[in-house]
């Protein structure tokens, strides 16, 4: 098992926690440094994928699962709390984007 894939489950572990456990301190910070971190494992090919899927999620995708009964926050947190590690990971692919076009 590589690094990135040991990114990646650390980061849904993280975002589970993150939206399902109230009240826990630093819970942004967390998220967005694991963000951070998933966004150095994405791949090139990937990259189109990640930011498309960062503006979905910002632009109210979570917020679509909110009136299914019994669960629907639930689900809209844990979209919620995905879309701000993605919005973390794609921070760090635009300035890995930049320093490769600076550097070739």
């Amino acid at each position: 098992m590589g690094a990135a894939k040991i990114v990646r489950i650390i980061a849904l572990v993280v975002v589970l926690v993150a939206a399902l456990v109230p009240n826990i301190p630093y819970a942004g910070v967390i998220v967005a440094i694991v963000g951070l971190a998933v966004g150095y494992y994405v791949s090139a090919d990937n990259r189109g994928l990640l930011f498309l899927v960062a503006i979905a999620l910002a632009t109210g995708v979570a917020e679509a699962l909110g009136g299914i009964p019994a669960i629907g926050m639930y689900l809209t947190a844990i979209l919620s709390t995905l879309g701000a590690l993605v919005a973390a990971a794609a921070v760090t692919v635009v300035v890995m984007i930049s320093y490769e076009r600076l550097t070739e």
